[in-house]
């Protein structure tokens, strides 16, 4: 919400100023201009970026002005953690074979239908929880569930990354736009000086495009993809903190608090709303 706000005031403050100052709207929109820098940018992209990275942009685009995770996001997890948890101190490991083989079948994952539709997390989760069920040794658990922890991040943080080296072209393409329309007008300097001026104000809208794109949008947008990663990693390390607390011998609610701990202040659950809402559940 607040990111599709911040385009709005962005485009408010350039171009209501622009009208503010005398400026006409109509002579900004130069579909050429606009050619030259979108061609080029995407052309940039397509050459240094692999597919499986542009699929994951694709898909990541949304996730920009979409609302991110919620602190009842994190507590429903939490409680997720307790039950299953406490399910295995009173039924034994076996008692979860069928939750981790068909997580869609679960009694206790269906109660959470967000943490169902994280395809990523639940993955992550059940993968460590089958290790678990397969009597492999905690320590080695552990190391498998780092390893993943930091190729999941070296992955996403591939996407940002993307859109911040478009960032940092758009500028220079803004000058090759200007660049393009200033050898356009220097063919026509003996037009009248109307025509001439023009040609300027049509070549400089390249620059100032370029600029803008680079620092009004994108360069914005790779910032909040970089804290749309954060936020997930911070929700597969809730699940690997209480995993990890609990495979050590930890009881279910102190393997919860363990994993709450880790959590930005901002997303943590009050310690007493969380022991209600695990005993209620």
């Amino acid at each position: 919400m607040f990111s599709i706000i911040g385009v709005l005031v962005v485009f408010a403050g350039v171009f209501g100023g622009f009208i503010l100052a005398g400026g006409n709207l109509l002579t900004l929109i130069q579909p050429s201009e606009f050619l030259v820098l979108g061609g080029a940018a995407i052309g940039g992209m397509l050459i240094a970026t692999p597919s499986y990275v542009l699929s994951a942009l694709g898909k990541k685009v949304g996730k920009i002005f979409a609302n991110g995770f919620t602190s009842q996001d994190f507590m429903d997890i939490l409680v997720m953690q307790y039950e299953l948890y406490n399910k295995v101190r009173k039924e034994g490991i076996l008692s979860i074979e069928q939750d981790v083989s068909v997580p869609d079948g679960s009694s206790v994952f269906k109660k959470f239908p967000k943490f169902l539709s994280n395809h990523e997390a639940v993955d992550f989760y059940c993968d460590a929880l089958r290790q678990l069920v397969n009597g492999i040794d905690a320590g080695a658990i552990d190391i498998s569930i780092e390893t993943d922890m930091e190729t999941h991040e070296k992955e996403i943080k591939q996407v940002p990354q993307v859109l911040a080296r478009i960032a940092d072209a758009f500028p220079g393409l803004g000058i090759v736009a200007a660049v393009l329309g200033i050898i356009i007008t220097m063919g026509k300097l003996d037009g009248p000086p109307a025509e001439l001026g023009h040609h300027i104000g049509a070549a400089l809208v390249g620059t100032m495009l370029g600029v803008l794109s680079a620092y009004g949008f994108v360069n914005p947008m790779a910032q909040k993809l970089e804290t749309v990663n954060m936020e997930e990693e911070m929700y597969l390390s809730c699940l690997a903190s209480g995993f990890r607390a609990f495979s050590q011998g930890l009881a279910p609610m102190v393997a919860i608090e363990v994993a709450r701990k880790s959590l930005f202040h901002h997303f943590r659950p009050d310690l007493d709303a969380l022991n209600a809402a695990a005993k209620k559940g």
